[in-house]
């Protein structure tokens, strides 16, 4: 990754400049409004572009599924390895959240389902789709529709993702320091928010950390981050993580994806 120029830094980790510029990722980071949006417009929650011969998902109990996001590639700036247009969406089911004392991560699409459409129809299937009840104590984490607006930067390896002690060993495995430096990191690079792409942020530790398997899944594709401010709630205050190979994002292949969600407790 080229470095990019002034890249912010805290006067204390300026020592380690050249071993943080070096993890950095190319990163969207996702801006939210609560309005309103067209079919095929980019948005967490609302309902979802679905050409004639598609409807919406379900879950492998036949729960009808709702949909998290939908990213119009044709509305964002041009990021690495992702499509540049194209229209990519991601439901869940409740019962990620029923089995939530079990469920930390997935691969197989069971409760939650990644699509992609590389090209739009202009026939779409008509709104009558079969839509999941609401509740007064609904689990759905976004409580209304958002548009997205996207913001290209870049962005160091986050404090707790598994390539940290490769990027910054100094700093991650000889914590001998006047002041603790691995505190000043975690305090400034927990990569939080939403975003597509760049360095996931881990309530606990990386789930790739000691899983040759799941680090295959090297990109992160999607992130939501619990916000307050625009009603998005997973559980209690988690984020919900979607990775996938890079050699399968090149490939436009979205069926093998890893999700994984995680909340206090």
């Amino acid at each position: 990754m080229n470095k990019t120029i002034n890249f912010s830094l805290p006067r204390e980790l300026e020592p380690l400049r050249s071993e943080i510029e070096d993890s950095l990722l190319s990163v969207i980071t996702i801006s939210l409004c609560k309005c309103s949006t067209t079919i095929t417009e980019s948005k967490f929650a609302g309902e979802p572009y679905l050409p004639y011969y598609q409807t919406v998902p379900k879950d492998i109990t036949g729960e009808t599924m709702r949909l998290l996001a939908q990213i119009n590639f044709a509305e964002i700036p041009i990021i690495q390895n992702f499509p540049t247009q194209g229209i990519l969406q991601f439901f869940i089911s409740s019962n990620i959240f029923t089995n939530a004392a079990h469920y930390k991560e997935d691969i197989f699409q069971q409760f939650y389902k990644v699509r992609f459409y590389p090209t739009l129809e202009t026939k779409t299937a008509m709104p009558t789709q079969e839509k999941p009840s609401v509740t007064s104590d609904d689990w759905f984490p976004i409580k209304e529709e958002l548009s997205l607006q996207f913001h290209f930067t870049q962005e160091p390896v986050s404090a707790l993702d598994y390539r940290a002690v490769h990027y910054l060993p100094s700093l991650i495995c000889a914590p001998n320091h006047d002041v603790n430096l691995h505190e000043i990191y975690l305090q400034h690079f927990l990569g939080a928010g939403a975003k597509i792409g760049g360095y996931a942020y881990f309530l606990e530790e990386d789930i790739r950390h000691e899983s040759h398997l799941l680090q295959r899944y090297d990109v992160l594709l999607l992130q939501i981050d619990t916000n307050d401010e625009f009603g998005i709630m997973w559980a209690d205050s988690g984020v919900g993580k979607f990775f996938i190979n890079r050699d399968k994002l090149l490939q436009q292949d979205f069926s093998d994806i890893l999700f994984q969600w995680e909340h206090y407790v």
